[in-house]
C-alpha cells in the first residue's frame, strides 16, 4: 500500500458543538458551560469502501473499513492492513491487545448475523468471533468498554429507532439492554467511555452526538452538533479524542475544551 500523505498540525478550528444542558446534569459530571471541540491535528485515512470505526492503543490508531482493518502510528504513517472479510464491520474497540469489532450483514429490513469479532491488535490476524445476534435487528454499531464489560449499540437504516446499548460479559454473555428515550440519526454509530466523567459518547452517523451516564439516564444526556457528520470514535487520552471524518477520509484528533457562553 502505498504510504500516505500525512497533513498533520490542522489549523485550530472549532467545530462549533454547542451543547444544550438538561435540567439534570450527568452522573460524576463537572461540567456547567458547553463543550466545545477544537481540532489540533488530522491525517488521511483514504478508503476505498467506506470508513467506519477507529480505536486506539494509545500509540496507534486503527481504523476499520467496512471489511478490512488498517493500522497506523499516531503521525499517520501506515503500519499494516488485516484479512478483508465478508460482512458489514461498523466500531471497534481496543482492549488488552485485541481489537473487538462490530459486525453485522446490515439488511434494512432485518438482520441474522450479528457478531463480536477479535483481532491480534499487533498482527491484525483474525482471532475468533462471539455471536451476539439474539440482542440485535438491524445492524451491531458502537462498540465500547468499561470496567471488564462491553457494550454494542445498535444502528439502524432510519431516524425512527430509539436507540439501545446492550451491555455484555468480557465472554459476550448477555447482561442488560438498555433503551434509551433519543432517536440518533441512523441509530449509534460510535460509543466510547470516558472514564474521567463516568459519561459515554455517542456518535450518530449525522451530525448528532451526545453524552450520558454509566446507566444510560435519560435526564444525565447533553446532545450537541458537530460541523460535519460523524461516525465512530475513541478517546485517546484524558484530553483527546480521534473522531473519524468518514466524508473527508481523515482521522481527527479532538481536544475537549470547555468554554463560557
Amino acid at each position: 500500500m502505498k504510504s500516505l500523505l500525512i497533513t498533520t498540525i490542522a489549523a485550530i478550528a472549532s467545530l462549533g458543538c454547542s451543547i444544550t444542558q438538561p435540567p439534570v446534569s450527568p452522573s460524576g459530571s463537572q461540567a456547567k458551560e458547553p463543550l466545545r471541540f477544537q481540532i489540533t491535528s488530522r491525517f488521511g485515512t483514504p478508503s476505498d469502501d467506506g470508513q467506519q470505526g477507529v480505536a486506539t492503543d494509545g500509540k496507534h490508531a486503527y481504523v476499520q473499513n467496512t471489511q478490512q482493518l488498517f493500522k497506523y502510528q499516531l503521525d499517520g504513517t501506515f503500519v499494516k492492513a488485516g484479512p478483508k472479510l465478508k460482512l458489514h464491520h461498523g466500531g471497534i474497540v481496543y482492549v488488552n491487545g485485541r481489537v473487538y469489532a462490530a459486525v453485522s450483514s446490515c439488511e434494512p429490513t432485518g438482520s441474522t448475523q450479528h457478531h463480536v469479532h477479535i483481532y491480534d491488535a499487533h498482527s491484525l490476524e483474525y482471532i475468533e468471533r462471539h455471536n451476539i445476534g439474539a440482542h440485535f435487528t438491524v445492524c451491531a454499531g458502537g462498540i465500547a468498554y468499561r470496567k471488564g464489560h462491553f457494550f454494542v449499540a445498535e444502528a439502524f437504516f432510519d431516524d425512527e429507532h430509539l436507540d439501545r446499548v446492550v451491555k455484555f460479559d468480557s465472554s459476550f454473555r448477555h447482561i442488560k439492554t438498555h433503551t434509551i428515550d433519543f432517536k440518533s440519526p441512523f441509530g449509534i454509530q460510535g460509543l466510547e467511555y470516558l472514564p474521567n466523567t463516568e459519561q459515554f459518547q455517542v456518535h450518530s452517523h449525522g451530525k448528532t452526538f451526545y453524552r450520558i451516564n454509566s446507566r444510560f439516564e435519560r435526564d444525565s444526556l447533553i446532545t450537541g452538533q458537530a460541523e460535519f457528520e460523524l461516525q465512530d470514535l475513541a478517546r485517546l487520552n484524558s484530553e483527546t479524542l480521534l473522531v473519524n471524518h468518514r466524508d473527508a477520509q481523515t482521522l481527527e484528533f479532538i481536544k475537549l475544551k470547555m468554554e463560557q457562553e
